[in-house]
C-alpha cells in the first residue's frame, strides 16, 4: 500500500525573499554548465546553492551547502513548517503556443524497495548521480526537489484538490516560462481523506529514479545508525509530486542521443549494417528544428528514428517483424520501444557499445541545433533523434517489471528545486493514527 504522510518542509520567507522567482531553479540534472553561474548570480539565496553546491572558503561543496542552509534558517530566510501538510502545486506553461496546466499533489511517500510493487520504476539509472545525491543528503538532511510520479487519481483526492485550489495560492512564482502556484492542505479531515484514498494506489516514477534510489540508501544508513529505527522519521519518506495519468497538462518530449568515442570503422560501416535490418532513407537535413525532425518521424511506422553522421540525415524505420531481432527475454512492452531498438540493435549490435557502459559513449540532450553543431565540429560522431515515449508505454513497461533505457522520457516542465524544501530530520506522524 502507498503510505502518504503530510510533510514539514522549509519554505522561503516572503519577507526576506519577496520574489520567489529569483530563487527557484530547475533540478540538478538539467542545469547545464553555461546556466549554472547565471542561477548563482541571480540571488544569494538561490536554491542552486543547495541543490548543486560548489566548494568555497575551504569547504567542500556538500559542507558549504549545509552551512548555507543552517544560516538561512537562522536568519529566517527559510521558515520551518512545523504543522504537517500536503501541498498542491500547479504549473502553467506553453508548448509551441498551446497553453497547458499540470497539477500535482506534493506529499511524503513511504520509501519501499522496487520489489514491493508499490512504487514502480520504468528506466535504468547511472551510478554517478546517485553518489552525488547521497552525499548531499548526508550533509544537509534536506531534499530541495521532489520526485515526479504518476498515479490513478482517486475521486476523493481530486475533490480535495478542487476545493483547495478555489482559494488564492499560498505563493506564486514564474521561472523560465513556467508559472508555479502552491496551495497548502493542512485540515486534518482533508489530510486523512487523502491518506485513506491513496492507500491502495501504485505510483509510477516519471522523473527522479536516481533520487528515489538515493533516498532508499540514505534511509538504510539512518536506520542502521539507530538502535531502534523510528518509523515516523522523515527519512523513511520521500517528497513526491504526484500527477494523475489523465492530467491534461502531461507533456512528454524526446531526449535525443549524441554518440562519441566509438571505433571510426564502426561509424563508417554503420549505414551498410543498418541496410541489412532497416529501411534507410536519406532525407532533407536543411530544416533543423525539433518540429521539423518530429514531422519526419511521423507516418505510423512501428519503429522510427533519425541519425546524422555529419554528411547525411538518415530516416531509419522498420515494421513489427523487427521484434524478432530483439531479446526474447524482455517484455512485449519493452520490445515495442523505439529506444529499445536504437540501444539494442544500433548502439549495441552495430556500434559495439557495451550495454553496461553506455554512459561512457552516449550523452543526452534536447538541444537539437547543438547536436548538429557537435557532430559537424567533430565533438560527437553521431546524433540520434528520437520520438517521445508516451505515458502508455511507460506504464506498460513498469507493469511488466521491465526497464527502459536511461533517459527514455522527458516530462516538461520539470518540478523545480526550492519551491518546497523537504526536511528529513523531523517526525511525520501518520494521519491515520497508526504507526507503519
Amino acid at each position: 500500500m502507498a503510505d502518504l504522510r503530510p510533510i514539514k518542509p522549509l519554505l522561503y520567507n516572503p519577507d526576506r525573499v519577496p520574489d520567489l522567482s529569483a530563487v527557484i531553479t530547475p533540478p540538478y540534472d538539467v542545469i547545464y554548465p553555461p546556466q549554472q553561474e547565471a542561477y548563482r548570480q541571480r540571488s544569494p539565496y538561490s536554491a542552486i546553492h543547495i541543490e548543486l553546491p560548489v566548494a568555497t572558503d575551504g569547504l567542500g561543496p556538500y559542507q558549504h551547502a549545509a552551512q548555507l542552509l543552517a544560516a538561512w534558517v537562522h536568519d529566517a530566510v527559510l521558515l520551518p513548517q512545523d504543522d504537517p501538510a500536503y501541498y498542491v502545486h500547479r504549473q502553467e506553461f506553453e508548448v509551441r503556443g498551446v497553453p497547458y496546466a499540470r497539477t500535482a499533489l506534493l506529499a511524503g511517500v513511504r520509501l519501499e524497495p522496487w520489489e514491493a510493487g508499490v512504487v514502480l520504476p520504468h528506466e535504468r539509472t547511472f551510478r554517478g548521480p546517485k553518489q552525488d545525491r547521497l552525499q548531499l543528503l548526508r550533509t544537509t538532511a534536506v531534499a530541495p526537489s521532489s520526485v515526479f510520479s504518476l498515479y490513478e487519481q482517486p475521486d476523493a483526492v481530486r475533490a480535495v484538490i478542487a476545493v483547495v485550489t478555489r482559494e488564492a495560492p499560498l505563493t506564486t512564482a514564474a521561472e523560465d516560462g513556467v508559472t508555479h502556484k502552491l496551495w497548502r492542505i493542512g485540515a486534518p479531515e482533508q489530510v486523512r481523506e487523502i491518506a485513506e484514498a491513496m492507500a491502495n494506489q501504485k505510483l509510477y516514477i516519471a522523473d527522479g529514479h536516481h533520487r528515489y534510489e538515493t533516498a532508499l540508501a540514505y534511509r538504510d544508513e539512518c536506520r542502521a545508525a539507530e538502535n531502534i529505527p523510528d518509523e515516523d522519521r522523515a527519512y523513511n519518506y520521500l517528497a513526491m509530486s504526484l500527477v494523475a495519468f489523465d492530467d491534461s497538462g502531461l507533456v512528454v518530449q524526446p531526449t535525443h542521443r549524441l554518440v562519441r568515442g566509438v571505433s571510426p570503422d564502426a561509424v563508417a560501416d554503420l549505414r551498410a549494417r543498418l541496410n541489412a535490418t532497416f529501411a534507410v532513407e536519406v532525407v532533407e537535413a536543411s530544416k533543423r528544428s525539433e518540429e521539423a525532425l518530429q514531422a519526419l518521424l511521423q507516418g505510423g511506422q512501428p519503429y522510427a528514428f533519425l541519425l546524422y553522421d555529419g554528411q547525411d540525415l538518415l530516416r531509419i524505420t522498420a515494421g513489427e517483424s523487427l521484434r524478432g531481432e530483439l531479446p526474447q527475454d524482455r517484455s512485449e512492452a519493452w520490445r515495442e520501444l523505439d529506444l529499445a531498438v536504437l540501444h539494442e540493435l544500433v548502439l549495441g549490435r552495430a556500434l559495439n557499445i557495451p550495454a553496461d557502459a553506455v554512459e561512457s559513449y552516449v550523452s543526452y540532450t534536447q538541444d537539437v541545433p547543438g547536436m548538429f553543431e557537435q557532430v559537424e565540429s567533430g565533438e560527437a560522431q553521431l546524433a540520434c533523434f528520437v520520438r517521445p515515449t508516451d505515458v502508455r508505454q511507460l506504464r506498460a513497461v513498469a507493469d511488466a517489471s521491465d526497464r527502459m533505457p536511461q533517459k527514455s522520457t522527458y516530462f516538461y516542465p520539470k518540478f523545480p528545486a526550492g519551491l518546497v524544501i523537504n526536511r528529513l530530520d523531523v517526525d511525520l506522524p501518520s494521519p491515520l493514527g497508526v504507526r507503519s
